[in-house]
This record gives C-alpha cells, sequence and structure tokens, in this order.
C-alpha cells in the first residue's frame, strides 16, 4: 500500500531556532538524541509524585518521539494521562481528579517545563483530595489560562467515541482542538453553558405551560444565548470546513472520507450577524416546543460532526480498523490547522499504538510524526523502537516505574 501525505510541507528548522540543549531546557541535563532539531513547542521535563501507581519520577524526553513499552497494568497509560493533565487541567479518563492520587497518599503532583522559541515555561498541577490547583511559572492560574500552555492532541481507546459515540464525543473533539487555537472560545463555551442552564432551570420551573408567562422575560433568556451560542456554532462550521481541506490524500486508497457540520441553526454562507438572526428566529420557532419539554431543543449544544466513509456513516457501517484510521486522519487534519495558526505542530499522545493500528499504517504514522510532532506513544510489545531510528527515546514502565532503555 503506497500511501503519501499531500500537505504543505514546513522543515522542523523553520519552526525553530539554533539553540543548544543546555540552554533550551535550561537545566544542564542531557537529552534524549534528535535534540538539535527542536520542533516548535515540546515538553522538556516531566516530574511526577504520587499519581496512581507511578513511582515518582524525573523524566527528560526526546522533542521526537517517546516510546514507553511494558506489560498492560504497569502505568504506561497513567503516564500519558498525567502529561494530558498538564494540557488541559482535567484526565481523559476520570472527572473526579482525587481518583489520580495514589491510594496511599493525600494529594498527587505533576510539574513539567514547556519549550517554546527558546523559552521556558513551567506547569503544575497539584492534586488533593477536595479538587486541584493549576500553576502557572509557580504562580496560581485559572483553567482558562492554564490552557493552551502545552498544545497537545490525544488518540486512546477513550477518545473512539468520538466516532462510536454520540454527538457530544464529537462536539467535544472539536471544542478541545478550538479551545488552544482561538483566545476567547472557552470564555464563549463557558457563558454559553452558563446561559442555557438558566433557561433549561427557567423552562422547568414554568411547570410546561405558557400560560401568563412574561414574553419580555422569556426574550432575555434567548439573548442571553444567542450572543455566545452564535459565536460557537460559527466558529465550529468555519473549523470544520477548514478540516476538509486538510484531510490527507492517499490514506484511503479508492475510498473517501467526509465530514458535516450538522448545526440546529443555518450556517452556510452567512456571515455572524446573520447567523444571530437565524439563532433568534430558531429560538421563537421553537419557544412553545422548549416550554412543553423544560429544555432547550436548539443551539450548538444539539450540533453534531458527521462522519461519512464512501457515504456511509463512519459511525455505524465502518469496521473498527476503519474507525480508527478515519479517526487519525481528523487529528492529522487538526494538526496541520494548529501548524497554519501557530507556526508549530502539538504534542500527541498515542495510548496502546499496536491495537489500534496495523503495522503498514503504524509505519506511516510514525513517519508523519517523526517529521513534525513531538509524541509519547505507549506499546504492550516495544518492537516499535527499531522503527524510530535515533528519532526518539524508549523507556520501560514496570510496576510503576519509568526507566530510560539505552
Amino acid at each position: 500500500m503506497r500511501i503519501r501525505f499531500d500537505f504543505h510541507r514546513t522543515q522542523r528548522q523553520r519552526n525553530s531556532r539554533s539553540i543548544s540543549a543546555d540552554r533550551r531546557v535550561g537545566f544542564g541535563l542531557p537529552l534524549c538524541s534528535h535534540a538539535d532539531e527542536v520542533l516548535g513547542m515540546h515538553l522538556a521535563k516531566l516530574r511526577i509524585f504520587q499519581y496512581r501507581n507511578l513511582r515518582d519520577l524525573e523524566i527528560l524526553p526526546s522533542p521526537g518521539i517517546n516510546l514507553f513499552s511494558g506489560r498492560n497494568g504497569q502505568g504506561k497509560t497513567n503516564l500519558l494521562e498525567a502529561i494530558y493533565f498538564l494540557a488541559f487541567g482535567k484526565s481523559f479518563r476520570t472527572a473526579i481528579p482525587a481518583e489520580c492520587i495514589n491510594h496511599e497518599k493525600t494529594e498527587c503532583r505533576i510539574e513539567g517545563t514547556v519549550v517554546h522559541g527558546g523559552l521556558s515555561r513551567n506547569l503544575q498541577v497539584l492534586i488533593g483530595k477536595a479538587g486541584k490547583k493549576l500553576f502557572l511559572l509557580d504562580k496560581p492560574v485559572g483553567l482558562e489560562e492554564f490552557i493552551g500552555n502545552l498544545n497537545l492532541m490525544a488518540f486512546t481507546h477513550d477518545h473512539l467515541n468520538i466516532v462510536r459515540g454520540g454527538p457530544a464525543e464529537r462536539r467535544a473533539f472539536i471544542d478541545r482542538a478550538m479551545i488552544t487555537l482561538y483566545p476567547g472560545y472557552m470564555r464563549n463555551l463557558a457563558e454559553y453553558g452558563r446561559a442555557l442552564r438558566q433557561r433549561n432551570k427557567m423552562l422547568s420551573a414554568l411547570g410546561g405551560s405558557a400560560n401568563g408567562v412574561d414574553e419580555a422575560l422569556l426574550d432575555s433568556w434567548d439573548e442571553a444565548l444567542i450572543g455566545p451560542g452564535a459565536k460557537i456554532a460559527w466558529q465550529r462550521w468555519r473549523y470544520v470546513e477548514r478540516m476538509k481541506q486538510q484531510l490527507p490524500v492517499g490514506l484511503w486508497n479508492d475510498e473517501k472520507l467526509k465530514m458535516h457540520y450538522f448545526s440546529t441553526i443555518p450556517l452556510e454562507g452567512q456571515d455572524l450577524l446573520q447567523i444571530e438572526e437565524n439563532f433568534r428566529r430558531q429560538l421563537r420557532k421553537t419557544r412553545s416546543a422548549d416550554l412543553k419539554l423544560r429544555l432547550t431543543s436548539i443551539g450548538p449544544h444539539r450540533d453534531d460532526l458527521k462522519i461519512y466513509l464512501n457515504g456511509k456513516s463512519l459511525s455505524h457501517f465502518a469496521s473498527a480498523g476503519q474507525q480508527r484510521w478515519g479517526l487519525l486522519s481528523l487529528y492529522f487534519s487538526q494538526m496541520e490547522i494548529h501548524r497554519q495558526v501557530h507556526g508549530f505542530y502539538p504534542v500527541f499522545l498515542m495510548d496502546d499504538v499496536e491495537a489500534e493500528l496495523d503495522k503498514t499504517r503504524l509505519r506511516v504514522f510514525l513517519a508523519y510524526l517523526k517529521e513534525r510532532s513531538q509524541t509519547f506513544i505507549t506499546s504492550a510489545k516495544g518492537f516499535l523502537f527499531g522503527e524510530l531510528g535515533e528519532a526518539g527515546c524508549h523507556f520501560e514502565v514496570e510496576s510503576g516505574m519509568v526507566t530510560r532503555l539505552p
């Protein structure tokens, strides 16, 4: 199978400056090989304390590919989860941060040093039984300020729900990428979420009846939704249109992968003001139904990303292998958009890589990443290291202990 990537190529050296490894990292500690060809952003140092089953550790990852091998249940996924926490301030496995604390301890800590453009910044997540605290440059910060300091994408077994799960999974897939691309997007999501909860609470309080309802009050609830909601729907639609243009050519032989952003608000060919008016009109049209349902039936919280292979739903008609490769194709597209916006590729995580890809596509995947992104992958077999050459580091994970192999 011959596969090519029809992307506008940008060499790694264009996005980095010639800086010595010691100065770049700032610790005077040796790096893995390939350090002189650093990408635009990478995690240069990782320290983890009392996190799940992991022993306290400090590692200096390669700016290229980092392979963590070991038997199942040794802590490989926990390591990726900790890195993900540094990027998004949350886990990809649980909504309860305290579950990440070693069962014999009362708190855990993750620290990372991110290097970009020759400058470094320290990130820290402190998790206790009562919640979590986020730190940037040793100062406490909120989630909005924390996110975006380590730009990252992750592909794990749980992320297959993007294809196999419901619309909420696919909306979150788009939102995670856009949060690191567009200032203010996370604020719009939060504002819309608050307005939606308030509107639904009011609709529920009315008991399903429109009798005696103050129309002006209903209009005010609608307006609280319209501003942030129209921006979210518009930005998502534009982003998906951009993703379509960046899908890699040649991955599917004669098969065709397509996608469409399905919205409850008319979007195509509309500017933001028109979308706001469309949303306003739709809310008024569905007002009676919303009162009966006691919830808001339209808006970006009901939208979906439809993905098709040869005209059929990737979720319902594709094989497991086609679903995995289709999802990776979407990630490839997102990574190219990230490079266009920021000038560099994001860090990439992939868990249990052999379970997700056959050997042929695995080689294609690694070839793509070696030229573009710092990557952290886990493997139960470890035979992949021969594919990396000098472009990475190999670590063994056993009983929570991480050891770098020569």
